[in-house]
C-alpha cells in the first residue's frame, strides 16, 4: 500500500448544528471505512480541519469529493505527503468539536481560523494528538 496523509482546512457556508455535523460524519465515516481511510476532524465557527491518512489513490477520491463539495466556501489543501505509518490506526474518524477544542487543543482555539499564516502551527497540532 501507498500510504499517504492530506492535511486540510475549509470553511462551511454557515455555521453547523450538531444534527448537521452528526450527518456529516455520520457520512465520512461509512466512506472511511470502506476504503480504509483513518483520520481526525476539528470543528468550530465553521472551520473544518481535518487529517486523512490511507492509499494514496483513495486519498486523492476523498479530495477531489471535499473540494467539489458545495458546502465549503474555502477549502485549503495544508499537506500532502507519503506516510510510512498511520499515526491513527484506529480512527476511522475521530471528532473534536469547539467544546473540545477549548478544553484539550487549548492553541488550536486561535489559529483554526482559516488564516494562511496558520498553517504551520495546525499540522503540528494535529500530528501530535495521540492515537
Amino acid at each position: 500500500m501507498n500510504l499517504t496523509e492530506l492535511t486540510y482546512i475549509s470553511k462551511s457556508h454557515e455555521q453547523m448544528g450538531m444534527l448537521s455535523l452528526m450527518t456529516v460524519l455520520e457520512g465520512a465515516i461509512k466512506w472511511n471505512q470502506s476504503h480504509g481511510i483513518t483520520g481526525v476532524l476539528f470543528y468550530e465557527n465553521g472551520y473544518f480541519c481535518q487529517l486523512l491518512e490511507g492509499d494514496k489513490q483513495d486519498i486523492l477520491d476523498v479530495w477531489d469529493r471535499i473540494e467539489g463539495d458545495a458546502r465549503h466556501i474555502i477549502v485549503r489543501k495544508l499537506d500532502i505527503k507519503p506516510i510510512e505509518k498511520r499515526r491513527y490506526p484506529n480512527w476511522k474518524l475521530r471528532f473534536y468539536g469547539a467544546e473540545q477544542i477549548a478544553s484539550q487543543f487549548k492553541e488550536m482555539s486561535s489559529i483554526l481560523d482559516g488564516m494562511p499564516e496558520h498553517d504551520h502551527e495546525l499540522l503540528q497540532v494535529m500530528r501530535t494528538i495521540v492515537d
